[in-house]
């Protein structure tokens, strides 16, 4: 006869191992957010998401923590990348996008996440205030969560969007002088060689 307290033991350890092996499945993320100022004053964002864990992504939760999202004002314009879908929630206060038939798989990246906004890549930077009973209270605004398939299924993974980095374009005038002196010089170095062979 099994003894019961044994076999409360085993099923309660497997119970363990199962939830551990999900938390091993390793789901993380990163995402960068870049803006564009439109001539309206409001700015178009584009969210890049990145799966830097083991495993698939599902759900893309941004700017929210269960109970709470930050995006200081409701933004429109919401749009989604190819096979995923999208929903304001909170009150318009955070973005999701679901998606079942093109999960981001391990090493890869999306684009497409976009919405606009009036708030300024300034605001978006910003920390939290809180929820009337605190929930929140001094997160950064683009905190988000990845879920390996829908919404709260699994534990999730919690991180903080960046600010992609500005890309550096060369003013005309800069290239053209910076042209101009490759040019002098290897006119010099030839004028050189010619003078030394004569």
């Amino acid at each position: 006869m099994v003894n019961p307290l044994r076999k409360t033991l085993v099923l309660s350890g497997f119970l363990a191992l199962s939830s551990s092996a999900l938390f091993a499945a390793g789901i993380s993320a990163t995402a960068t957010l870049t803006d564009t100022q439109t001539a309206s004053g409001a700015y178009n964002y584009t969210v890049n998401l990145n799966n830097t864990g083991t495993t698939t992504i599902g759900t893309f939760w941004f700017a929210w923590i269960p109970g709470a999202g930050f995006l200081p004002t409701v933004p429109t314009n919401i749009s989604s990348p190819a096979g995923w879908n999208e929903v304001s929630t909170d009150a318009g206060h955070a973005l999701q996008w679901t998606t079942t038939s093109s999960l981001l798989g391990s090493g890869q990246s999306l684009t497409g996440f976009d919405f606009t906004s009036t708030d300024s890549p300034a605001q978006l930077l910003g920390t939290y205030p809180g929820t009337a009973t605190g929930v929140g209270a001094g997160a950064l605004d683009l905190t988000s969560f990845v879920y390996i398939g829908a919404p709260l299924a699994d534990p999730g993974s919690q991180f903080v969007v960046a600010e992609a980095a500005p890309t550096v374009t060369p003013e005309p005038d800069s290239l053209v002088l910076t042209l101009t002196g490759f040019g002098l010089a290897g006119f010099a170095t030839l004028r050189r060689r010619f003078s030394r062979t004569a």
